[in-house]
């Protein structure tokens, strides 16, 4: 009895190991994500900006 309760326990710590794992990766690609999208988001104000100062 001893020894599946042990089992168990471990199994259980295992599996919560992954649900960490795979939580820091979705937070991980997430930020990675909002990275990506705010450089887009500088790189072209800085286009339209710059192109609207040209003209004005």
């Amino acid at each position: 009895m001893t020894n599946f309760v042990v089992s168990v326990m471990t199994d259980l710590m295992l599996l919560s190991d992954v649900k960490i794992i795979n939580k820091l990766s979705n937070f991980k690609t997430t930020f990675i994500k909002a990275g990506i999208i705010a450089s887009l988001t500088a790189y072209w104000g800085v286009i339209l900006v710059g192109t609207f100062i040209t003209f004005y």
